[in-house]
């Protein structure tokens, strides 16, 4: 009976542990400050969700002289889709197709920054996608700045939970992936 019960607290405390982490991190990924007085040398684009390459396209256009890399573009589809050809044609923009994760991603971004000396990078992925980035990017590598800006979400489980129950368990996937990204960076 004891055995049942202590596990049942400690079940109870690990699910509200949860249930307290996921708030802060809905939370920080809604609120997330981004950066955009620090200067850069370099613009990382983590691809996967909607609006990352405008935006980060859009940045490189107002900051020529910064370095531009898109990281994780499928192999399936053509570069010209997905980049305009002015800014295909730069020797400052770099494609990475080999990247199938985010680890992969930070792998690539950190090569590529290594080679063109940069040091101080925006990273755009979405908002939701935002602290497991940095946390797998500031733990490969302690000696690049990595400054966030992020592409909001229309993901808003404040509105409706059960109409928002996809976004829900998306956003719980997202979380448990963060977590684990703790765990074992």
């Amino acid at each position: 009976m004891r055995l049942r019960l202590l596990f049942f607290l400690i079940l109870t405390v690990l699910i509200l542990f949860f249930i307290i982490g996921f708030i802060k991190f809905y939370n920080d990924i809604k609120n997330y400050k981004s950066y955009n007085k620090i200067l850069v040398e370099g613009i990382a684009v983590l691809t996967g969700g909607k609006g990352r390459i405008d935006k980060g396209i859009e940045l490189f256009k107002a900051s020529p002289n910064n370095y531009l890399i898109i990281s994780g573009v499928d192999k399936s589809i053509k570069i010209i889709e997905v980049v305009p050809k002015d800014i295909l044609n730069s020797n400052k923009v770099f494609i990475d197709r080999k990247s199938e994760t985010t680890i992969d991603n930070a792998e690539e971004i950190i090569k590529w920054s290594r080679k063109n000396s940069i040091t101080n990078i925006r990273i755009i992925t979405s908002d939701y996608h935002m602290p497991r980035s940095m946390l797998i990017l500031s733990k490969k590598s302690e000696s690049l700045n990595f400054f966030p800006d992020p592409v909001k979400s229309d993901i808003n489980i404040r509105k409706n939970i059960s109409e928002n129950f996809k976004s829900l368990l998306f956003l719980s996937e997202e979380y448990l992936k963060y977590l684990f990204c703790h765990l074992v960076l």
